[in-house]
């Protein structure tokens, strides 16, 4: 439980934000470094539309209540790029849950997306032939193995999001929630993979196999809390799916969510990076005075550019 709630706390408080961007000139020698913060927004209305025709007049972004001048603003929703990776324990009724969520994306996709699967280093010419054949899909899917390293799973499939043209499209997650471990590498871990800034969507699968059983409810709300918790950080989305028909709309959710993303960037005003941690608030004003709801990271750890370098080298 102690363990739990460090995890809770850590979620709770960690940032969502992409690593802070190096961007470096030469003029008459004179080395320019500018720190640039990338994060991805997302803007619906209140029938949960996406929003595609915003303006970057429309938007107004604060750190620690400071506002701050957008760099640059894109927004392409011809074209979506995101990861799907499996977290599911060695239980068939998650497992065939499991399958119809992939199912209902692949069955969403189009040509022009970028959909990778790492587990089955699938990349998107290999999950688009699922899409043709949903038996090639099927078999595919059986060989995936059971998982007990959420947040390890999470960093490869972000990994694999990053490679791509859409690096901060996002990852899905399709997992029942019992393999979260809650040791002290998963809280590691689950700081690295908030760094990575990627969102984070989960849908959480519920056969109501162990909520019949009283002991184990206490334990599955709080997994679920924790991945609300991570997803909402990472200005992602956490959904609970029981059947078919929520399977359907929980995807289709998720999908609406990837196309309403704008990526913004801007140089901080303050430019002590000393590992503090800088809030983040984004807010979007549409011209016709519309109602819309934002999903954005919570903020970031402003972490000194030459620690980062120095990491990116250690892990190579």
């Amino acid at each position: 439980m102690r363990t739990q709630s460090r995890i809770l706390n850590l979620v709770a408080a960690v940032i969502a934000t992409s690593p802070i961007f190096i961007v470096s000139a030469k003029e008459r020698e004179i080395r320019i470094t500018t720190i640039l913060i990338r994060i991805n927004v997302s803007v619906i209305d209140g029938d949960n539309r996406p929003l595609p025709d915003l303006a970057k007049e429309d938007f107004a972004i604060f750190e620690d209540n400071a506002a701050q001048e957008i760099a640059s603003w894109t927004h392409d929703n011809s074209s979506l790029g995101f990861s799907l990776a499996f977290d599911i324990s060695d239980y068939e009724p998650p497992k065939l849950m499991a399958r119809q969520v992939a199912r209902s994306f692949v069955g969403q996709i189009r040509s022009t997306d970028e959909v990778t699967i790492p587990q089955l280093n699938a990349d998107s010419q290999a999950v688009l032939g699922f899409a043709a054949d949903k038996r090639i899909l099927e078999n595919a899917l059986v060989e995936i193995p059971s998982n007990d390293k959420l947040v390890g799973l999470v960093a490869e499939a972000i990994k694999s999001t990053k490679k791509g043209r859409h690096p901060m499209g996002g990852v899905v997650v399709i997992t029942d929630g019992h393999n979260l471990l809650g040791t002290a590498s998963d809280r590691a871990a689950a700081y690295a993979i908030l760094r990575q800034g990627a969102p984070i969507y989960f849908i959480i699968l519920d056969d109501g196999h162990y909520m019949a059983r009283s002991a184990a409810q206490s334990r599955v709300r709080q997994k679920r809390s924790l991945l609300t918790r991570l997803a909402a950080a990472s200005g992602g989305l956490a959904l609970v799916v029981k059947s078919e028909d929520e399977i359907s709309a929980a995807t289709e959710q998720i999908i609406l969510r990837l196309k309403s993303q704008y990526t913004i960037a801007y140089s901080p005003t303050n430019e002590k990076y000393d590992g503090s941690f800088r809030y983040v608030r984004v807010t979007v004003m549409p011209k016709d005075k519309r109602k819309v709801k934002v999903f954005a990271p919570s903020g970031y750890y402003a972490v000194d550019p030459k620690k980062i370098r120095e990491e990116k080298t250690n892990v190579k």
